[in-house]
């Protein structure tokens, strides 16, 4: 069982991704999907006057709740039988919340949303949830927008080869593919086309008798969504390592690319 956590800002992006993650929940058999809010002091523009700013941090917190009772309120209807939608909020910055508050309330898995707007839109929104997907120790669900939950038959791991089995968060990819019955489709894209690289099974995986690909291709973003298309694909697992291919990746400018222009939703899973 995995209680699933979904940040949120009270956005029609943050919305769907409760809606995704209530669907997941289902399939799943999650106890609960936490909304989580992380709330700070708001900016204001800096005047000639030079003034000390009080903020009412009590009050804050009130309106908080009040915000996510009525986020709340919104999606009960959608609620999975034997699933509790619950609330959580507190002052902080969301990249430095959300590994607590997971192991506070016993969350597996974060869900959040992403959408499209432009090159600045991607820069500012992007940074955010791809910050929190780069650094949190839990696999975090990126969902594109307007993404509808599938139940969910095909994925698609992305590898380099590279330190793989040392780097491979195998109990979480086991857990997964055991509770989703999924098919698994290892695949690797090589931008060289004078490289021909063999393809390699992964023994940690042998159990679940994947698949592997060796695809040729200039664009590694082109070349997932391509594969993802043939294949059917319903999520591509990322794992954001320190060194090699996904060190380059994990740039965040990359990272928002894959992020934003990804057909389907991006999982991202630490060893």
């Amino acid at each position: 069982m995995q209680n699933i956590l979904v940040p949120v800002d009270f956005s029609d992006t943050s919305y769907s991704a409760a809606l995704y993650a209530l669907g997941l929940a289902a399939d799943l058999r999650s106890p609960k999907v936490i909304l989580y809010h992380a709330y700070q002091v708001p900016l204001t523009i800096d005047s000639p006057v030079t003034a000390v700013q009080v903020f009412d941090e009590a009050q804050l917190k009130r309106d908080s709740t009040a915000a996510l009772e009525n986020f709340r309120s919104r999606l009960e209807n959608n609620c999975p039988a034997g699933c509790f939608l619950e609330i959580y909020s507190e002052y902080s910055l969301l990249i430095n919340g959300v590994d607590e508050v997971c192991r506070l309330t016993n969350c597996n898995l974060v869900v959040m949303g992403v959408t499209g707007g432009g090159a600045v839109a991607e820069k500012l929104i992007g940074s955010n949830t791809v910050s929190v997907a780069r650094h949190s120790t839990v696999p975090v669900i990126i969902v594109p927008r307007n993404a509808v939950y599938r139940t969910i038959h095909n994925i698609v791991l992305l590898t380099d080869y590279d330190h793989t089995d040392e780097n491979l968060p195998v109990s979480k990819i086991h857990w997964l593919l055991d509770h989703s019955r999924a098919k698994l489709q290892v695949l690797h894209i090589e931008k060289n086309p004078e490289v021909k690289r063999e393809l390699q099974e992964i023994v940690l995986l042998k159990d679940h008798n994947p698949s592997y690909h060796v695809v040729h291709h200039v664009s590694f973003i082109e070349g997932v969504t391509d594969f993802v298309e043939q294949y059917k694909a319903d999520w591509v697992i990322v794992l954001p390592k320190d060194h090699g291919f996904f060190s380059s990746l994990f740039v965040t400018s990359h990272t928002t690319r894959l992020a934003f222009h990804s057909t389907v939703p991006v999982l991202a899973m630490h060893s």
